[in-house]
């Protein structure tokens, strides 16, 4: 059960923060400069963020705040900013 939502613009670098056993990325953070950590949910545009890791983007979403303070990130939009090691489209 979500205790808050609201829509954000948030600015970090997308960090993969859970693998399966064969050590495949499965979940993703992003990870902003006032060490904030925005678990990522796997569906839709959160799930194109998978070929993003390690690069630092402007992501537009819903925030959701658990009960146990973890907070999850609904991503609608994004685009990269600056360099990337990722090849391809910037913006989804």
């Amino acid at each position: 059960m979500s205790i808050s939502k609201r829509l954000s613009n948030i600015e970090g670098i997308i960090v993969a923060s859970t693998w399966d056993e064969d050590g495949t990325v499965k979940g993703i953070s992003l990870h902003t400069a006032d060490e904030e950590e925005y678990r990522i949910e796997s569906n839709g545009v959160g799930r194109d963020l998978l070929a993003h890791i390690h690069s630092k983007v402007v992501a537009n979403g819903r925030i959701r705040e658990r009960l146990e303070g973890h907070l999850y990130f609904n991503v609608l939009s994004y685009e990269t900013v600056g360099e990337s090691p990722a090849d391809g489209a910037a913006e989804a």
